[in-house]
């Protein structure tokens, strides 16, 4: 027991030591964040992504204040209200331009329809998961001061973030002992090619389904991330929305294959009394979804993006938040 308590307390040192010597060049632009948020974007930054498909394809991006995709924005007006919308890649935009993001297509559309009062902000971040979307809600509620607050699921949201490393007491929170965890993870990998030893490591799963299996944590945080959420938005007296949408490089058809992560979103808002809008069904259903994504990457385009803001603004002009003022 000695020797694994040496053992223990020198695998800890040395993935602490090894963590910030991790970091890709490419993430100029990110800021490490200890604990579940992991990153964020530097403010007022700028630069350029490349496709998922054809890394020679890029596209520019820039941050506001607040590392968000996003335009400045000055302290809340008397008789402004505002929307704050979470979310990943699909919602920050990625591979469009900034002014496509459906966020933004949907305040242009809210001021078309004579509601310029109303304000949507983009607070979605690439490659977040629901604890990472749920760290920085917290930040943003008392800057922005929404009215309401809509968290865009995406069925890969229960998996770990792979942007940047992940920080060591993060990767092993699960785990009581981070080098037995660690022994298990290698002879998994190495020796037996499947996970045959138990191990409590957050990893990346080959399929999303991995994360929602019987027992799996990964589900079960994030279920607890939107918890928090919801309670959060709840606090601060705004009315919180799920939007389910779609994985865009599946069959928008009978063949879509994970209805399932759908079915459980859908279950979770039922079981905390959380309004859940599945788009797949309600906005995109028999669509032949490669007209909707970008060629060279496979994220939503312009047109989907469209389409998913002016079914937000249906939502937000339900609310009775945003009732016309008289």
């Amino acid at each position: 027991m000695i020797s694994v308590g040496c053992a223990e307390v020198l695998f800890r040192w040395y993935t602490h030591e090894t963590f910030d010597r991790e970091f890709p060049a490419w993430t100029e632009n990110l800021v490490v964040v200890r604990g579940a948020q992991v990153f964020a974007f530097k403010p007022h930054a700028s630069g350029v992504f490349p496709g998922g498909l054809d890394p020679k394809r890029t596209f520019p991006y820039r941050t506001n204040a607040h590392g968000l995709r996003d335009r400045d924005r000055p302290a809340k007006a008397p008789g402004t209200k505002r929307v704050l919308v979470m979310g990943d890649s699909y919602t920050w935009g990625y591979a469009i331009a900034e002014e496509e993001a459906y966020p933004q297509v949907a305040e242009r559309l809210l001021a078309a329809r004579g509601r310029p009062d109303i304000e949507v902000i983009n607070g979605g971040i690439p490659d977040y998961n629901s604890r990472q979307e749920r760290q920085l809600l917290e930040k943003l509620i008392p800057i922005y001061q929404p009215d309401a607050v809509f968290l865009a699921y995406v069925v890969n949201d229960a998996e770990p973030s792979t942007s940047m490393p992940t920080p060591p007491e993060e990767a092993y929170r699960h785990s009581r002992s981070w080098f037995l965890t660690e022994v298990a993870e290698r002879l998994n990998r190495r020796v037996f090619r499947r996970p045959l030893l138990p191990s409590a490591k957050d990893n990346v799963a080959n399929n999303y389904f991995d994360g929602f299996e019987e027992g799996s944590v990964k589900w079960k945080d994030s279920r607890e991330a939107i918890r928090q959420m919801r309670d959060l938005a709840a606090g601060a007296g705004n009315p919180f929305t799920i939007l389910m949408l779609p994985d865009f490089t599946q069959e928008f058809d009978g063949r879509y294959a994970l209805r399932k992560i759908h079915d459980a979103v859908a279950s979770w808002g039922r079981e905390l009394n959380i309004p859940v809008f599945d788009l797949l069904t309600l906005v995109f259903r028999g669509e032949d979804h490669k007209t909707l994504w970008v060629e060279w990457d496979q994220h939503p385009n312009a047109e989907a993006h469209r389409r998913m803001a002016a079914f937000l603004v249906d939502r937000i002009l339900e609310q009775p938040a945003f009732s016309r003022p008289h």
